[in-house]
């Protein structure tokens, strides 16, 4: 190699390099971020001592590796090489998804949940505790029913299904669970909440009768919750329960014309991949919800509490239009539209939730398979313990 390819390579090589330097600290081209949580490193700070026992070296390399320049686009060929190639996902590797032969793919706890149940935790069997678990969240429910019916607010569970009870043909091969599959948590309450009396209502049944009897996919084949046009059907199925149930006549959904599109929900287990080009996968459908014009119709105010299952509804259906309002306390948590600005958001320990349940008219308990095992995530034990506190002061008084 001559001098004059030598200094054309070395020059080349610096001008990539500073190229480099110069994205990361100014970001001047703008790209699409990659998808997924990670644990930021933060920018390390120099001192003797950190430079001393090698921790500055150590923070210095965890903090590039996240922030050098064109990580982005760079990030996407690697894996789309890997994936076109060798067909392998670093995020199927580290078992936060699971892709089938057939490019289906799954959250591991729902593979968890079709070969196992969740009983298992470090190879010890908490079937026993689970089941004690369950029959005191029931009792609660049915004791909360009954007391929040002198104030005119339905308690109701919704029992949603997961994808691996309505695809289970497209399960990966069990590779990993062995043990017994003694019970599940929606097995129990779908039996346990009849026996008691507890309002509630099925959708898996649902879902099971539509099967095969729909031209669109209940359930996409990259992303973890149900469809955009199950998600309406589901609304539509709910909100005719609640007139059932309150013996009123509500604002209903029907649903617009079918088309072809795939949304970012659809595949929001694929994104995690961060690949360039998407898989190759079945066409997905979607339809626009409307609402009837009944202006004798009531509008009643629904509480949910429950998993990230009843975004799509609120998502693509007009429940604005079809209750007076929606507040949503994710998991308990993280209270949504509670307020006129629907931007803000609550802790709901800052919120008077004894007040907010006797104010709706509606409470439901929105959950599915994989989150049932931690159904209500505290709200019963806390409201109980509220609504038993006011029963003990008006006796008082």
């Amino acid at each position: 190699m001559n001098s004059r390819t030598q200094a054309i390579l070395f020059a080349l090589t610096a001008l990539l390099l500073f190229a480099f330097a110069i994205q990361q600290q100014t970001g001047l081209f703008k790209f699409k971020e990659l998808n997924g949580v990670v644990d930021s490193s933060p920018r390390p700070e120099w001192t003797w001592h950190n430079f001393i026992d090698g921790g500055l070296q150590d923070s210095t390399e965890a903090y590039l590796q996240q922030n050098f320049g064109f990580r982005e686009p760079l990030t996407r060929f690697y894996n789309q090489t890997e994936w076109t190639l060798f067909r392998y996902s670093q995020v199927a590797e580290d078992q936060r998804i699971v892709i089938t032969d057939d490019n289906w793919i799954f959250e591991p706890a729902t593979v968890e949940e079709y070969y196992q149940g969740r009983a298992y935790y470090n190879g010890e069997d908490f079937t026993d505790n689970l089941l004690k678990q369950f029959e005191a969240e029931a009792q609660r429910l049915l004791q909360i029913q009954k007391m929040l019916e002198p104030y005119g607010t339905h308690l109701f569970v919704a029992l949603l299904p997961g994808k691996e009870q309505i695809c289970p043909e497209h399960m990966p091969k069990n590779t990993q669970y062995f043990k017994e599959k003694k019970i599940t948590a929606f097995d129990f309450y779908s039996k346990r909440l009849k026996e008691l009396g507890v309002n509630h209502i099925n959708l898996a049944e649902c879902f099971m009768e539509m099967k095969g009897k729909v031209s669109y996919p209940l359930f996409p084949q990259t992303g973890t919750h149900w469809s955009n046009l199950a998600a309406i059907h589901s609304a539509d199925t709910l909100i005719r329960y609640m007139e059932h149930l309150s013996d009123s006549n509500m604002v209903n959904l029907t649903t617009g014309s079918i088309f072809q599109r795939t949304l970012k929900p659809d595949a929001d287990l694929e994104s995690l991949m961060n690949l360039i080009w998407p898989l190759q996968k079945a066409p997905n459908f979607l339809a626009e919800a409307y609402y009837d014009y009944d202006t004798t119709a009531w509008r009643p105010r629904l509480l949910t509490i429950g998993d990230s299952f009843y975004w799509n509804i609120l998502n693509f259906t007009p429940v604005w239009d079809v209750f007076e309002s929606v507040p949503y306390w994710y998991y308990f948590s993280t209270a949504y539209f509670d307020d006129d600005d629907l931007k803000v958001t609550h802790k709901i320990s800052d919120l008077d939730v004894l007040q907010e349940v006797i104010d709706a008219d509606f409470v439901m308990l929105s959950y599915s398979t994989v989150a049932l095992y931690k159904m209500s995530n505290g709200f019963s034990e806390a409201l109980l313990a509220k609504l038993e506190q006011k029963q003990k002061l008006s006796t008082v008084n």
